[in-house]
């Protein structure tokens, strides 16, 4: 995307912003007056889902007292610090590994394996142009408008793969529907669908990302997994709930009103509505007079 075009975008209102983004990376013009598939239904949240209540709850670090009042501070992945500035951050009081994030969107996040192979002044400058953001504007998900961005700092986890396979459950009216599991995110990224009972479900990916070629093994403590998600689903009428397994314990990471801004692509239009049952837009209607 070019620089102009993205200034132009910028200042345009929410909903020629939604259907001229809509239409460059899906495409296909919008359709919302009786929408149906998932990328349609993830854009109509945007304009009439009236998300920006969801604020504290997008927020990586505000829905941490949350997920402590709903599934207990021991799913919490713990938290090192929290500051305002890249200038208030402690380093030499910070373990070798850490994670860093800026709480406010997506993808802002630092992974340290080695402190002393950190290059501080490109730290400094990526950190700060993700605090001058307003995560919203990028497209437009509502939820982050009046987010207040803040560096947190969490303790650094791993799971058997020497990585961290991020267990992300689609949940609907507060039952668990899908299971999403992503590894490699950071190197070559692959993400599988099953249902709640460990069935693969292939037509579902989006081909966005590809598949693992080795089976994913079914967790251990899936029915935990699910439990916590649930519990954590109840008060939105869909979310899905990004969670770890490290020594077979469960983190919560963070829950997304979103996913993939409804900007996933995929490989048929039938997957597409499958998804998009998932989110019952009479919901939101209805809940547009309530308080979570």
């Amino acid at each position: 995307m070019s620089l102009l075009y993205k200034k132009i975008l910028r200042h345009l209102p929410d909903k020629p912003y939604v259907y001229l983004y809509y239409l460059r990376h899906q495409r296909e013009l919008l359709h919302l007056k009786n929408p149906r598939k998932f990328t349609q239904k993830i854009q109509w949240l945007k304009l009439y889902g009236n998300l920006e209540r969801f604020s504290s709850y997008a927020d990586k670090f505000t829905v941490r007292s949350y997920i402590e009042q709903k599934v207990g501070s021991e799913h919490l992945v713990p938290l090192l610090g929290v500051w305002d500035s890249f200038e208030d951050i402690p380093f030499n009081a910070l373990p070798e590994q850490f994670v860093l994030k800026v709480t406010s969107g997506c993808n802002y996040n630092v992974i340290c394996k080695s402190k002393s192979e950190l290059d501080p002044k490109k730290l400094k400058t990526t950190i700060n142009g993700w605090l001058g953001e307003n995560f919203y504007q990028q497209e437009r998900e509502t939820q982050y408008k009046d987010c207040k961005p803040k560096i947190i700092c969490e303790k650094y986890l791993e799971d058997e793969t020497g990585g961290l396979r991020d267990y992300k459950v689609w949940c609907s009216q507060g039952v668990p529907k899908l299971v999403q599991v992503d590894s490699d995110r950071f190197t070559s990224h692959r993400s599988d669908i099953f249902d709640t009972h460990w069935n693969k479900l292939k037509h579902l990916n989006a081909s966005t990302f590809g598949a693992t070629e080795a089976p994913v093994t079914k967790p251990k403590n899936l029915q935990e997994v699910l439990e916590i998600a649930s519990k954590l689903s109840r008060d939105f009428p869909f979310v899905r709930i990004d969670m770890y397994i490290v020594n077979q314990k469960v983190y919560v990471g963070e829950l997304t009103f979103t996913p993939g801004s409804g900007m996933v692509k995929f490989e048929t239009v039938e997957a597409n509505i499958e998804l998009g049952d998932l989110i019952d837009l009479d919901a939101y209607k209805q809940w547009q007079l309530s308080s979570v």
